[in-house]
């Protein structure tokens, strides 16, 4: 990543959601960038840790993760910090359809972003080490899928089918095979569905089956009729919130 100097920024004007109560300060939840929180709260103090999802965002940016973001900070009281990807400058970007080195170039930003930014959380001291949840949607549920890490509680990949395609070549999960997982993908969805266009040179199935039977603690959630903006599907949220609480450590 030497190429991208200042990824530090991708952390600096993270795209985050705050809990009301979070330092004995925040009354109402905050929802902003991080350097915008503490403009607004500058000599704040944190000496408690929260759960945390660390939420990777997609091509098109925070639009489907504002919705997640709201109901994981209000409903759980959890921390939501999203990497701003787009503060990288000279960060690569393609128009699907593109050649495959063109997307690769984009996961590997993507996944760079994630070891520094979950580096830099697990060393903030608002963050619990023991329930630190790893979020993203399409492309960046892609990178979630991959990472290669044992440090995550759990794993939620939205609008992605973990499986190779026109999108990834040899795909296969960063996680252990213990680590809870859940893969949320639509029949209809445009980009990763087994009809899409993109995909027609290609065998899928259009999820994640095939490679997560393996995975103990895996569930897959095949959502029929649903397209690639899951936010519009009634079961999503309960989904997510369910598999959070199941698998959030219980603090003695």
């Amino acid at each position: 990543m030497q190429k991208y100097k200042n990824i530090n920024d991708t952390y600096n004007y993270a795209f985050v959601g705050i809990p009301k109560g979070f330092g004995g300060r925040v009354t109402e939840s905050f929802y902003g960038t991080l350097d915008e929180f503490y403009l607004q709260y500058p000599d704040i103090e944190i000496t408690q840790s929260y759960p945390t999802v660390l939420y990777m965002h997609g091509s098109s940016g925070l639009y489907r993760g504002e919705v997640y973001q709201h109901y994981i900070v209000e409903e759980l009281g959890y921390l939501f910090f999203a990497p701003n990807s787009y503060k990288i400058k000279n960060r690569p970007t393609y128009c699907s359809p593109a050649k495959l080195k063109k997307y690769m170039k984009v996961h590997r930003v993507r996944v760079a972003e994630i070891e520094y930014n979950s580096k830099r959380l697990l060393k903030s001291g608002f963050v619990d080490k023991n329930n630190l949840f790893l979020m993203g949607n399409s492309e960046g549920g892609l990178a979630v899928a991959i990472f290669k890490s044992k440090k995550f509680r759990a794993r939620i990949v939205t609008a992605f089918s973990c499986e190779s395609s026109y999108f990834y070549k040899n795909f296969k999960l960063g996680s252990k095979k213990s680590e809870p997982l859940l893969n949320i993908i639509g029949t209809h969805d445009e980009f990763f569905g087994e009809n899409t266009l993109y995909n027609n040179k290609y065998k899928v199935k259009g999820n994640g089956i095939e490679k997560l039977k393996n995975y103990k603690n895996a569930k897959v959630v095949i959502l029929p009729k649903a397209k690639h903006d899951l936010t519009k599907n009634i079961y999503v949220k309960s989904e997510i919130l369910n598999f959070l609480q199941l698998w959030q450590e219980k603090r003695r």
